[in-house]
């Protein structure tokens, strides 16, 4: 049996418990808060599971795009697939910080990462607006989309593996 993680981050309120409920059949929480040390924050980490076949599952955690919490990444870095990073492009005030998670994620490592504009239709164009502004790399994907939709968080999780399956044929070629 193989276990993948996908790390699901972003603001509150950004679409992370959507995105997660969306796909999977359940949704659970850690049972108790995770403490960030001595920052005071602490958090709730919600996991799902899909099962892509009877011996591959993905596991997905929402956690919170804080600083104070990328030891949770870092944790769960094992057979980590990548991260989906949520906006809500209904809350302005989210840019900045969802930014600032793009810039911690590209520091970490060579992980593969999508970004998910929840609430937003866009296609290509709208798509390639973003990336600019949110100086996204050019192997990494935007995904405009309704979390709330089974087939439009698929899609975000497909952009994904795409990705990731750039990153292992640029590594093995």
């Amino acid at each position: 049996m193989k276990l993948v993680n996908v790390i699901v981050i972003g603001p509150p309120a950004s679409g992370k418990s959507s995105f997660i409920g969306s796909l999977t059949e359940s949704v659970f929480t850690t049972p108790e808060e995770i403490s960030a040390g001595g920052s005071g924050k602490s958090c709730l980490v919600e996991f799902g599971r899909i099962q892509v076949n009877k011996d591959f599952f993905l596991y997905l955690a929402g956690i919170p795009g804080d600083q104070e919490f990328q030891f949770i990444w870092e944790r769960m870095s094992q057979d980590l697939l990548g991260f989906v990073v949520m906006n809500n492009t209904k809350d302005e005030a989210q840019a900045p910080k969802v930014k600032e998670m793009i810039k911690d994620i590209k520091a970490l490592s060579g992980t593969p990462f999508v970004v998910a504009f929840n609430g937003l239709d866009g296609g290509k164009a709208k798509s390639a607006e973003l990336k600019k502004e949110y100086k996204i790399p050019r192997e990494e994907q935007v995904i405009c989309c309704d979390v709330t939709n089974k087939e439009s968080a698929k899609k975000v999780l497909l952009g994904l593996l795409g990705v990731g399956v750039k990153q292992i044929n640029k590594i093995t070629a």
